[in-house]
């Protein structure tokens, strides 16, 4: 028999939950394992998971899902939510996008429960499941879910919202709605963050990576690769997820942003890829992790100046590109971004 598997974050990786899921199946038949969404990627990594789990550059979970059913006998989602209405919500959103295209037996396996999506699940599957105590959960589609119009599941107030990978707001009640009126992202208890919103793009709220919280609440110890040879330069300006998919190989990073610097900081210590930050001390906390590579530095900037400087250093230092060729000194050219900054220069944070 064989088993398709779709690891959704790095808190089911890191709680050890999605290891022993794949053993068990692998007792049975023979088990074929993608990441879902990006921030997994990391963890994969630090569990030296990598030649168990296929990492697929921006692949979602609805995007895996028909991919597997075709070859295998049965999949199952691995997810670990942070409550019982986040995860029935999360797979109420993704077997809404794909119910149309899959036949075969289909449940997300969470952190306490389990939902049979489609049903005629096989004896080893429905096994594991009796073996693991998962609590079967029977979860109604999305109330409110379309082009224009997306309640948000499992939020907490206080919490921020990210879309696409930006964080637009922060959550002032539990009941959160998003909703895209003539082209402009608009919020029901939200407080909002437009210095992020004027980032994102959005065209179908339904389509669009939606979610709140931080980007990983399990910890795990990082494993920090090697520098890589060559000159390549990336820029990260948003989409800080990206920047594990768009930085390997590459010499060092340049991000513009709090939080955009935390999470490429975090993620491309993985890959032994230095990171030099423009921060204005506006970081949301949504990444806790500390981790960063060998090399890295911090160029701290009073509040409001990290775009303006991000901007002139596309211009400028990468030409309007979004990487570049670079021989010189990694702490020179840091140098070099922090006397652009000028007056509104705090300092350099050299690791």
């Amino acid at each position: 028999m064989r088993f398709g598997v779709v690891v959704h974050g790095a808190e089911v990786i890191d709680s050890g939950m999605a290891v022993r899921i794949m053993d068990r199946l692998e007792e049975e038949g023979e088990v074929v394992a993608t990441l879902g969404g990006a921030m997994g990627t990391a963890a994969i990594i630090d569990a030296g998971l990598e030649d168990r789990i296929s990492i697929v550059p921006r692949q979602l979970v609805s995007n895996a899902l028909p991919l597997l059913d075709r070859t295998c006998d049965a999949t199952a989602v691995l997810n670990w939510s942070k409550s019982r209405e986040s995860g029935t919500g999360f797979g109420s959103i993704v077997f809404g996008r794909v119910s149309t295209k899959l036949s075969s037996p289909l449940a997300q396996l969470d952190r306490d429960f389990f939902i049979e999506w489609v049903p005629s699940l096989p004896t080893p599957l429905a096994s594991l499941i009796n073996e693991l105590g998962l609590e079967r959960v029977t979860a109604a589609p999305p109330a409110e879910m379309g082009k224009d119009v997306r309640r948000l599941h499992g939020v907490r107030r206080g919490e921020n919202i990210w879309i696409n990978g930006t964080v637009v707001g922060r959550a002032t009640s539990s009941d959160v709605t998003v909703r895209l009126v003539d082209g402009e992202l608009r919020f029901e208890n939200v407080e909002v963050k437009h210095h992020g919103l004027e980032k994102v793009r959005v065209t179908d709220v339904g389509k669009a990576v939606i979610r709140s919280g931080s980007v990983r609440r399990t910890r795990a110890t990082p494993r920090i690769a090697p520098p890589s040879p060559g000159d390549r330069i990336i820029l990260v300006d948003h989409r800080a997820e990206d920047a594990i998919f768009r930085a390997k190989g590459a010499r060092a990073a340049i991000t513009v942003g709090d939080d955009t610097t935390r999470i490429s900081t975090s993620l491309l210590a993985r890959l032994g890829v230095p990171v030099i930050g423009i921060v204005d001390g506006d970081e949301d906390g949504i990444c806790v992790d500390r981790a960063s590579a060998p090399g890295s530095v911090a160029i701290r900037l009073r509040p409001g100046n990290d775009d303006q400087l991000g901007d002139a250093v596309r211009r400028t230092v990468f030409n309007g590109a979004d990487e570049m060729l670079y021989a010189g000194d990694l702490r020179e050219l840091a140098d070099t971004i922090a006397v652009m900054a000028g007056n509104a220069l705090i300092d350099v944070k050299k690791s």
